[in-house]
């Protein structure tokens, strides 16, 4: 299969992978007269194997559509009935179905170097503090934001590429043996806004995770899922499976290091037996042992921008949080494609990375505070990943 042909198939299967189509159960068939929601990502999963020119489209299954989905059944040799029953609509939103010529090729994105929002400068902050003692800097005019107590330095910048209409979230973290990265599950395992949970614990610093509460909810596979020594799930895919997030792994160990693993590389067991303490399953993979991820250098790996969120290690102790805005209509942010995110933790320093869930998840919250903006409503989660605690964290 070409290049090209890979690259769409996969994205046809994005539809129904990121919850655009329907599910298997309730493919009902759609002809001509019909509309509605499972006709318009039916029409969106079709575009990308090149049977519509435009993601401009309607929800109704008229004359046009018709034709297309004819076209559609001629060349993967099916009747011609210009009818798409649930058999039809399986084999588009798999993946599998053969596209046209004129399916849309990813475009290379030019990646100007950033800038600030506010000032380059740091304001002035005690290098050491006495027990108990805290500096906290908030500035949302200027992007920047800083936390400073024994065993714990945070320093969050917010940047923007004009050109690529790009803004995220950059945060180091200097965490420590006394003040390590932690896990916060919500009571009762019940899905909460993320700034609520973050309040609630009193978090310093907290971002949202590999949402594996919305997997064990809708019974699904969920991954190998380690939290605080304790074992949630484990069952996963094979390695390198074609789907996203293909559930690769982020392995924290007790001596402050990580690192990153194939999804089936190691059972929740031999994990703990390594000296994990906590593992965080989506992916893919961005940065393994200095180098870029396995799909990294492919275009073709659902290549489509999106609010992200990237956890990685520069060394022991020393993390990076990279959150990026996303579909922002105010200001026309369009988010990031995976490969830029991995450029971007490899720039920084980082020697292990991983992409945790975006979109609508992503939630970076500092000081009980919400920074990003995905430009949709906020999911609820029912785990975040923390830094620190504080009194000041305002109480709900």
């Amino acid at each position: 299969m070409s290049g090209i042909k890979r690259w769409v198939c996969l994205l046809a299967a994005l539809a129904l992978l990121c919850g655009v189509g329907p599910a298997r159960a309730e493919y009902t068939t759609l002809r001509e007269g019909d509309s509605g929601k499972a006709v318009l990502a039916l029409k969106q999963a079709m575009y990308y194997l090149g049977y519509f020119t435009s993601l401009n489209l309607s929800g109704s299954y008229n004359a046009v559509m018709a034709e297309r989905v004819r076209a559609l059944q001629r060349a993967n040799g099916l009747e011609e009935t210009g009818i798409a029953d649930p058999a039809l609509q399986e084999l588009v939103f798999s993946g599998l179905a053969i596209p046209t010529e004129g399916a849309p090729a990813p475009t290379p994105q030019p990646t100007p170097e950033p800038t600030p929002f506010g000032p380059a400068g740091t304001p002035e902050a005690p290098l050491e503090l006495a027990p108990g003692e805290e500096y906290v800097y908030q500035d949302e005019k200027d992007g920047l934001w800083i936390y400073r107590a024994e065993g714990l330095t945070i320093e969050i910048r917010r940047w923007r590429e004009t050109l690529n209409k790009m803004v995220w979230y950059e945060a180091e973290i200097w965490a420590s043996e006394a003040v390590p990265l932690t896990s916060v599950i919500s009571p009762g395992r019940r899905f909460m806004l993320p700034a609520k949970l973050a309040r609630a614990s009193g978090s310093v610093l907290a971002v949202t995770d590999d949402f594996y509460g919305y997997r064990v909810s809708q019974k699904t596979t969920v991954g190998v899922v380690i939290r605080g020594g304790e074992i949630l799930a484990d069952k996963t895919y094979r390695a390198d499976m074609p789907r996203y997030p293909n559930l690769e792994v982020l392995a924290l160990f007790a001596d402050g290091s990580m690192k990153t693993f194939l999804s089936n590389a190691h059972t929740a067991r031999e994990y703990l037996e390594m000296g994990v303490t906590d593992t965080f399953a989506f992916g893919p993979i961005l940065v393994s042992e200095g180098q870029p991820g396995p799909h990294m250098g492919d275009d073709t790996y659902y290549h489509y921008r999106e609010a992200r969120c990237a956890l990685g290690m520069i060394e022991p102790y020393h993390y990076l949080l990279l959150v990026t805005d996303g579909n922002v209509s105010k200001t026309g942010t369009r988010g990031a494609y995976l490969t830029w995110l991995g450029e971007r933790m490899l720039a920084r320093g980082a020697t292990e990375a991983i992409n945790l869930d975006g979109g609508g998840t992503t939630a970076l919250v500092f000081m009980g505070n919400l920074l990003n903006n995905t430009g949709k409503g906020k999911r609820s989660v029912t785990s975040m990943i923390t830094f620190g605690t504080s009194d000041q964290v305002p109480a709900e």
